[in-house]
């Protein structure tokens, strides 16, 4: 009998996918715990009742093009498999990596791999659960100046004029406004910083690729791609990166039924969690410009 928190997932945001692709292949063995060949990424969904074969493609763009070709129904298998102890012949460090990570991803959507007798089930998490009171109670400059970055003067006007808008909007009584403005401000300062040092960015391990397997341009890269690198080559710490994230899936509410979906209401308490995230991350990037 499925455990009663069990619920079924809808469609899922890319950048969702890309990251269960990161994991299905298991490049990052720091966070992966099996590193899947052609062969036995075919073996993977096969064993699923998924009939794809690995063409000999980039592996990554591969099973991320699958992945976006299976109804959610297939997604949660893959999903529910990745954090099977049956996936790594028991209970041991492996598994206990491997649902880390796949709770780290599905935050991002609100959702959690739980257990029930062993067998995985996806349920509804509460987002900001790895150490929220630590990180809010770090005090950072209410005063932040863009062209410490060190960018050209167009980017940083443009750049600074948004964090002035985000500053004026009352916490109180305009959360979503705030959130969206400090998302894609967000977005905009790590592309700027990924343009300014583009050797350092194209060639990190990260670096996202295209379907013929050659990195992307810098301007092409998601919100969620420029964390990822941004950690990578250690410009943001992981506590930074993990909160930058949520805030990412926060800025994502912007479309309504996906707010609606999710049953999303923020409060002054949110806002207040996307603008501590929002400065830890310009103090990191500030610090790095020294």
């Amino acid at each position: 009998m499925a455990s009663p928190l069990a619920i079924h997932i809808g469609k899922l945001d890319t950048d969702i996918l890309v990251a269960l692709a990161d994991f299905i292949c298991g490049d990052d063995k720091n966070r992966f715990p099996i590193y899947r060949s052609s062969f036995y990424l075919t073996s993977f969904f096969q064993n699923l009742n998924i009939d794809v074969t690995h063409d000999g493609s980039t592996r990554k763009v591969w099973v991320l093009a699958v992945l976006k070709q299976l109804q959610p129904s297939d997604i949660e298998k893959v999903i529910l498999r990745l954090a099977d102890p049956r996936e790594y012949q028991g209970a041991g460090d492996n598994f206990k990596q491997a649902v880390q990570s796949m709770n780290e991803i599905l935050i991002m959507e609100n959702l959690a791999v739980g257990l029930d007798n062993s067998r995985p089930f996806i349920k509804r998490a509460e987002p900001l659960k790895f150490d929220e009171a630590e990180f809010l109670s770090k005090q950072f400059d209410d005063d932040i100046k863009i062209q410490e970055l060190g960018f050209d003067p167009v980017t940083t006007s443009y750049l600074q004029r948004r964090v002035d808008e985000a500053q004026f909007c009352p916490r109180d009584k305009v959360p979503l406004g705030t959130i969206f403005l400090l998302g894609s401000t967000l977005e905009g300062i790590l592309l700027a910083v990924a343009l300014k040092d583009k050797a350092k960015y194209m060639t990190s391990k990260t670096a996202p690729k295209d379907r013929a397997g050659s990195v992307k341009k810098i301007d092409d890269w998601t919100l969620a791609e420029l964390i990822d690198v941004a950690h990578e080559v250690d410009d943001l710490k992981l506590d930074v990166k993990k909160f930058s994230h949520v805030l990412r899936d926060f800025r994502n509410y912007i479309h309504p039924y996906h707010q609606m979906s999710h049953s999303f209401n923020p409060d002054q308490h949110t806002v207040d969690i996307c603008w501590q995230v929002f400065k830890a991350a310009f103090d990191q990037l500030k610090a790095k410009q020294k």
